[in-house]
């Protein structure tokens, strides 16, 4: 089987026409169809149903697909590994949450400082695409808020947070109850946040009411300045802030807002000495760093 049939194979799969893989790949459609049917023949089975609206897998596709990813992968960390060299260079991509990215710049500045040669891509998103983002080498790894569970996936320690209410000036907050009836201003719906306020919520006997949700830090303490609603965020994310005006910072209990920052990658990820020295860096530039243990 040749490699160049499965970078066909795979586009195909991952556009689901032969037309739109022709587009992307800048091949003929004809030149792709019968790549699509050599493989066939090679393999002896169809690897695509064949329908009015394109083609989608078959399960033997489907089985051939998940090889593909993974010889496609090898192949690449094989280049890495032959082109590495002791002195870092070439390109990091590093994901990040959008609030564990206010820990970034200090870590990116010493990092760039120290290795020039190295390009960093930094991907700010949700939690979900990102984990799907490390899980398909798209990223060198990721902070989320954690902890990730996945078998092939590791997680490292970075820091503790603690989370706080932030709430308008205009909203007197005496207890927990001056927020009841108000509105949540959220991340997105995979944030933990809202879910450990739950939890502080029902302990007092109170719920949680409305939520709204926001793609952007800047939009959603925007609209908490605006008395619109209040929101749930790091409390070390407050304290940098630049313009606290209009806000409030009251941090939870003890025991109810402790949440963890962590970094993940691949388990099987070959470490560039790029990104092996990006560990480094963040082990001496943040607050709590890697424990010596490394995975936990």
């Amino acid at each position: 089987m040749d490699i160049g049939l499965l970078k066909v194979f795979r586009s195909v799969a991952e556009e689901g026409s032969i037309s739109r893989a022709a587009q992307s790949l800048n091949y003929v459609q004809s030149n792709v169809t019968a790549r699509i049917q050599q493989l066939e023949q090679e393999l002896k089975t169809p690897l695509f149903y064949r329908h009015s609206r394109g083609i989608t897998l078959t399960s033997a596709g489907q089985t051939l697909l998940e090889y593909t990813e993974r010889i496609i992968n090898l192949m690449d960390e094989a280049e890495k590994a032959v082109q590495d060299s002791p002195e870092p260079k070439g390109s990091i991509t590093i994901g990040s949450d959008t609030t564990a990215a206010v820990r970034l710049p200090a870590v990116l500045s010493a990092y760039r400082s120290r290795f020039p040669d190295v390009e960093v891509h930094l991907d700010i998103g949700r939690v979900e695409p990102l984990i799907e983002a490390v899980l398909q080498y798209a990223v060198n790894g990721a902070f989320l808020d954690g902890p990730v569970e996945h078998p092939e996936i590791v997680q490292e320690l970075i820091i503790h947070e603690h989370l706080a209410l932030i709430v308008p000036q205009t909203l007197d907050y005496q207890r927990l109850s001056s927020i009841q009836g108000k509105t949540l201003l959220s991340l997105n719906s995979d944030c933990i946040y809202p879910v450990k306020l739950e939890e502080w919520l029902r302990e007092e006997g109170f719920r949680l009411g409305k939520v709204m949700q926001f793609g952007t830090m800047e939009g959603l303490l925007g609209c908490v300045r605006a008395g619109i609603g209040f929101s749930v965020l790091p409390a070390s994310y407050y304290d940098r802030l630049t313009v606290k005006d209009g806000m409030c910072c009251y941090p939870f209990p003890e025991g109810y807002g402790d949440i963890l920052t962590v970094f993940i990658r691949r388990r099987d990820l070959y470490m560039t000495s790029a990104f092996r020295e990006f560990m480094q860096v963040l082990k001496e530039r943040l607050p709590e760093g890697i424990p010596a243990g490394g995975e936990f």
